[in-house]
């Protein structure tokens, strides 16, 4: 524990706000013509009438003060440093590159040039009385020394306990007992509209905690970090957030800090704000504090997060396909199958459409993997399929993660296509795949069964609603393998005008993705 530190308050301000405020009252008293008059204080008092407070005012007004005295106690401010431990002072350094063909070129260079502390302001919430300290993975990331002060100006020492990329949860501790904490709430249970109050330190150190209020404005908001799509075949978790939507205020510093109900219990940690200007527009993210106790819980007790994994990589359903199988809005195609995860083992192809998980229907395709890590390796999932129209569900074993690493490169799942003569009907460009095109498209075989995509109307159905794009190898039609384009107009000759027909595609990693396309009805002359 260190002694209490005291933030000056500049007389400037101290100053400009009263002497605005002089000049307020005395414009207010010039427009109800009360300047005029002589005692205008007393005057003022006897011609403006008494009104009662509204009590249910006075009812809401006195939440969010009890509120406040009751959690900001718990509110602490988090400076972290990244302090270079390589440099002395005291010891001079040589040139590194002595000895070797640019020691001359280097020799005047000052190489004891110190390096400059990276510092970093945050917040966050004590949540037992012990000294456990949330915050977000982002405050603390690459920091050597951490700084918490609470309300009083008491400064304490803190240690990482835990932190999860992934999540952007950690967790931190100082060496103190009986100290006040929030409890948490329930995250499932919040509603749009609903009163919250953000807690933090807000754009610098002096502003420590600083307290704005605002509404859930949405809940759900789905966002994949770094731009990253679904790829379980990949080393690590994909970082993707369900976060809650909210208008109070929250700027750079309040990360970490506690969102609260008018009850005073946690129901998120601040993380995230979308800005043009970078500071507040009135657009915050916080992440359900259901997804931070999950998180924090195992930070705490094991200081890493085990999550399920199912091992596919997926993509949305085109609104095409989504209307050929009559599939739910959310679902997600599978592109590739991981060998020997869980997913193959039970049965999983690539192509298949997941529909829902456990019995929820997934409103969103990026649900699958929010839902999938949030249960354990161990844990059994109930997926539901469909399989060129058939409805499967299989019940799988989660494997898990070696490790949580970092973000996931990009998987891209393939498109749809047609051929050369059927650019008027489909709006597609087909032609037979030559071992030029499959190495482009990064295939290692020489010889790649099926059609690609050589060019495509992008104001066609194809482009706008089977999301086909040129390079787009088929390998199925209408349930039909082909593998050429003289297989290719075979079989769409033989389908039926004006109805909708699957097509396959393939990817280069041994994965497929599958969407639809519709055979337009002849013309009449």
């Amino acid at each position: 524990m260190r002694t209490k530190r005291n933030y000056p308050v500049s007389l400037a301000v101290i100053v400009a706000v009263f002497l605005s405020g002089g000049l307020f009252a005395m414009m207010g008293a010039n427009v109800f013509g009360i300047g005029n008059k002589t005692g205008v204080e007393s005057r003022a008092a006897e011609s403006v009438p008494v009104v009662d407070v509204l009590p249910e005012a006075t009812t809401l007004e006195d939440s969010f003060t009890q509120v406040v005295e009751r959690v900001n106690p718990a509110v602490v401010q988090i400076q972290a440093e990244n302090v270079p431990t390589d440099w002395n002072p005291d010891e001079p350094r040589t040139n590194p590159f002595e000895n070797t063909p640019f020691g001359n070129f280097f020799r005047d260079f000052d190489f004891n040039v110190p390096q400059i502390p990276r510092r970093g302001l945050g917040s966050g919430v004590l949540i037992r009385p012990d000294g456990h300290i949330l915050t977000n993975n982002h405050v603390i990331e690459n920091m050597n020394e951490l700084t918490v002060i609470a309300m009083d100006g008491t400064e304490y020492d803190a240690r990482v306990i835990g932190a999860d990329p992934v999540s952007d949860v950690a967790v931190i501790k100082i060496d103190a007992e009986a100290l006040p904490f929030v409890g948490m709430g329930d995250s499932d249970h919040i509603k749009v509209g609903q009163w919250v109050m953000a807690f933090g330190s807000p754009i610098e150190a002096s502003l420590s905690n600083t307290v704005t209020a605002g509404i859930i404005s949405a809940t759900g908001r789905i966002r994949v970090g770094n731009g990253i799509s679904n790829d379980e075949t990949a080393s690590g978790p994909a970082p993707t957030y369900n976060f809650i939507q909210t208008d109070a205020a929250i700027n750079p510093g309040n990360s970490g800090g506690p969102l609260v109900n008018l009850r005073g219990e946690l129901v998120g940690i601040n993380t995230a704000i979308i800005t043009r200007t970078g500071g507040y527009q009135g657009i915050g993210f916080a992440i359900p504090v259901n997804t931070v106790r999950n998180v924090a819980d195992q930070l705490i007790s094991t200081g890493r997060v085990e999550r399920g994994k199912l091992g596919v990589s997926y993509g949305p359903a085109s609104e095409a396909l989504v209307e050929a199988l009559n599939l739910p809005q959310g679902a997600a195609v599978v592109g590739s199958v991981v060998t020997g995860s869980a997913a193959e083992n039970a049965g999983i192809r690539p192509g298949d459409v997941i529909v829902s998980l456990n019995g929820k229907q997934l409103s969103d395709h990026q649900q699958l993997s929010l839902w999938i890590g949030a249960m354990k390796p161990g844990d059994y999932a109930d997926v539901e399929v469909n399989r060129e129209g058939d409805r499967k569900t299989f019940r799988i074993k989660l494997g898990g993660w070696e490790n949580n690493g970092s973000p996931l490169a990009e998987n891209e799942n393939a498109p749809d296509a047609i051929g050369d003569r059927l650019m008027g009907e489909l709006g597609i460009a087909l032609s037979n795949v030559t071992p030029d095109m499959a190495r482009e498209e990064g295939f290692e075989e020489e010889t790649v069964e099926g059609v690609i995509v050589t060019d495509i109307d992008p104001t066609s159905y194809a482009a706008r609603e089977a999301n086909l794009r040129r390079g787009a190898i088929i390998s199925e039609i209408d349930r039909k393998k082909i593998r050429n384009l003289k297989e290719f107009e075979t079989v769409y000759e033989n389908i039926e005008e004006g109805k909708a027909f699957i097509v396959r595609l393939r990817t280069p990693n041994g994965g497929a993705g599958i969407t639809a396309l519709r055979k337009p009805q002849a013309q009449e002359e």
